[in-house]
């Protein structure tokens, strides 16, 4: 809903296991993303560093790709989480519809960004079209689908000046100091579709 009507690429690192992907699918799927051109790269999905997932994500980054993640739902006490913790990478942190930060959410300084990711719909998986959702992965598509709209194809400017004007925006919305909690600002806001709203 954020833009509409944009050509979307869909890659599966899970590969239908419940317990999650293995890094070399992540990286496969990293790799066909990239492959296909695609600009704006979610990543909705925490882990360990890695060094393999590391330099495929700095390859990326160097092509001009933009690479937004969840920060994770650890808490503000855990230890980083990558991708979003690698340099280069959007990092993404969730609010509730009060405009607070999720008390689950990671801090720190790779977080960029926060958008919506309590007390919302979200498509689903299943005979209900639509789910109530939380976490930083819910918010995470938001602030890429936000970057997407000055994106055609990868480019370093066209994606510096994307996150510039994010940034900006959501400085003139908040606080306009950065944050460990919700990094330049929360965006995305009108975007958050209420419980009881419907889709």
């Amino acid at each position: 809903g954020v833009p509409p009507g944009p050509r979307l690429y869909a890659a599966d690192a899970y590969c239908g296991s419940e317990t999650g992907g293995a890094v070399d699918q992540i990286i496969g799927a990293l790799a066909w993303l990239a492959q296909e051109q695609v600009p704006v790269v979610n990543v909705s999905l925490v882990g360990p560093p890695n060094q393999m997932l590391e330099r495929a994500v700095q390859a990326m980054l160097r092509r001009g790709h933009l690479l937004i993640a969840a920060v994770g739902n650890d808490g503000p006490a855990a230890p980083p989480l990558y991708p979003a913790s690698y340099p280069g990478v959007i990092g993404v942190s969730g609010a509730d519809a009060q405009r607070r930060i999720l008390p689950e959410a990671a801090r720190g300084p790779q977080v960029m960004f926060a958008a919506p990711g309590s007390q919302m719909l979200a498509a689903a998986i299943g005979p209900a079209p639509y789910g109530v959702v939380r976490g930083t992965s819910f918010a995470a598509p938001i602030v890429a689908a936000l970057l997407a709209q000055g994106m055609r194809r990868p480019d370093p400017a066209a994606g510096r000046a994307a996150v510039a004007d994010l940034a900006a925006h959501a400085q003139r919305l908040g606080s306009g100091e950065r944050s460990p909690e919700a990094g330049y600002g929360l965006v995305g806001e009108s975007f958050r579709i209420a419980p009881d709203a419907g889709p």
